[in-house]
């Protein structure tokens, strides 16, 4: 069979497809709120998805940051339905999944590789174990209302679909990598007439260094210029330059890792003051329905993401600003048939410029995952952190979770109120490769019914965080 027929309509504007007997559209937005009972969805969290898009890659290979970036999976649990059926490449801790519970999160079937590898990509596991493979393709054959939802579509997602007979959800691996491209992003913008970063794309080192005497020199005299490579993604590939001296080093790093390759092209553009960064969720059904799911202020640390703000403390007017854009960026893409989630990173500058486009992320993002957990913390505020840790000692989810209990913030689930750790397996809680440190991440909701409280436990949560970063 042809991969191009496992897709749910991707391509077939306005066709229905059938849940439970009903003839209704797919829109993955109703199956995770009104609809939550109906279909099955089978959940693939292929974080890293970009390097199968990308021809060009300038990001260093950390072993022991792999480990704990290909364990955030994990978070996908926080939006899947009892009868959705989730791949893991390890079973979550059960102190984990209990916890789950007590919040009042479904867990849905847990399926695992019977190859337990930290660092292989989960796809790739996947396609090797024909054992899960077939238990996929029974799933597929009993229940003609299940679909295959992954982080992201590559190749290695559409032969799963092919193997098993699953329909994927989300457009075709090519469609994906065009829109995970930040010149093509740039080129969004132009055309919709939407403001854009002052600066432009360069094919060479010389070109850049022009471009960044134009911007440091003329109004408004910009003090940091960043080059971005134009697949990169989580923070990699992109280069803030600061001065003459950081701008050289940074180039000739860039002509090694492209030499010999004519075709490489970088996007250079102004780094502009903000007074906030916001990111926004739009889902674009089979027919071309726009949903704009979530907006978020974000919190980042230079270019890597730290955590979101929800609700967002911006204006109704800026919200429905958002929502605008992201019908209009929707439409657009369903044009050149993009169908998923996609989520876009955006900014409001301090002179209240908004640039409703900084990159489009064709994909789920770490957002997506959180961005339905009003479900279960009604009417909270909420405030989502990300921490790099580097302990002397190995870490797991009890541990944390026991620190926080003897403080008195770990979240209470009869009122929702404190601190929740949602995901067990990033913690560092091996050693890997006979090292002696370990290097894990921890992510964490902090809720409460103020921002003030919210902001307090945010306090004694850095504390805590802190005194498990060592190196």
């Amino acid at each position: 069979m042809g991969k191009r027929r496992f897709y749910a309509k991707a391509e077939a504007h306005g066709q229905k497809s059938s849940l439970n007997g009903m003839e209704n559209e797919f829109n993955l937005i109703r199956l995770l709120t009104t609809q939550r009972n109906k279909g099955t969805i089978v959940w693939l969290c292929n974080i890293g998805a970009e390097k199968y898009w990308s021809s060009l890659s300038t990001w260093v290979v950390n072993r022991q940051e792999d480990i704990a970036v290909n364990r955030m999976e994990e978070m996908n649990l926080l939006i899947c339905r009892e009868q959705d059926i989730i791949i893991l490449r390890e079973m979550p801790q059960e102190d984990y999944l209990e916890d789950l519970r007590r919040m009042g999160f479904t867990i849905p079937t847990i399926l695992c590789p019977g190859k337990s590898d930290l660092l292989t990509p989960i796809s790739e596991l996947v396609l090797e174990d024909d054992v899960l493979l077939n238990k996929l393709k029974e799933a597929a054959e009993r229940n003609k209302d299940l679909f295959f939802v992954p982080y992201g579509v590559t190749h290695l997602e559409e032969e799963i679909a092919e193997k098993t007979g699953m329909r994927i959800i989300g457009a075709p691996s090519q469609i994906n990598a065009k829109i995970n491209d930040k010149i093509f992003n740039r080129e969004i913008s132009e055309k919709l007439g939407l403001t854009v970063c002052e600066g432009r794309v360069c094919s060479s080192a010389e070109e850049i260094r022009e471009e960044y005497e134009k911007l440091t020199n003329n109004k408004p005299f910009f003090s940091k210029v960043i080059i971005k490579e134009p697949k990169g993604a989580s923070g990699k590939g992109l280069y803030i330059i600061d001065s003459r001296e950081k701008l050289e080093s940074s180039l000739r790093l860039i002509t090694r890792l492209s030499r010999g390759r004519t075709d490489c092209k970088w996007l250079v553009e102004g780094w502009y003051s903000k007074s906030a960064d916001v990111n926004y969720q739009i889902y674009v059904s089979p027919g071309g329905e726009v949903d704009i799911f979530s907006i978020k202020q974000q919190l980042l640390k230079g270019t890597v993401y730290i955590g979101s703000k929800m609700p967002p403390e911006l204006e109704k007017w800026v919200l429905d600003s958002y929502v605008e854009y992201g019908r209009k960026i929707g439409r657009y893409l369903y044009e050149i048939g993009f169908t998923g989630v996609a989520g876009i990173d955006s900014i409001i500058t301090e002179q209240g410029m908004c640039i409703p486009i900084i990159e489009i992320n064709g994909r789920f993002t770490l957002s997506t995952y959180i961005s339905f957990v009003d479900r279960i913390l009604k009417d909270k505020k909420v405030l989502s952190r990300y921490f790099r840790l580097t302990p002397e000692q190995p870490l797991n989810y009890t541990d944390i979770c026991s620190q926080l209990d003897k403080k008195g913030i770990m979240i209470n689930p009869d009122n929702n109120e404190g601190i929740f750790i949602y995901t067990s397996g990033t913690l560092p809680y091996k050693l890997y490769n006979g090292t002696d440190c370990c290097v894990g991440r921890a992510f964490a909701l902090i809720v409460s019914d103020s921002w003030e409280k919210v902001n307090t436990y945010n306090s004694e949560l850095e504390r805590i965080m802190e005194s498990y970063s060592k190196l």
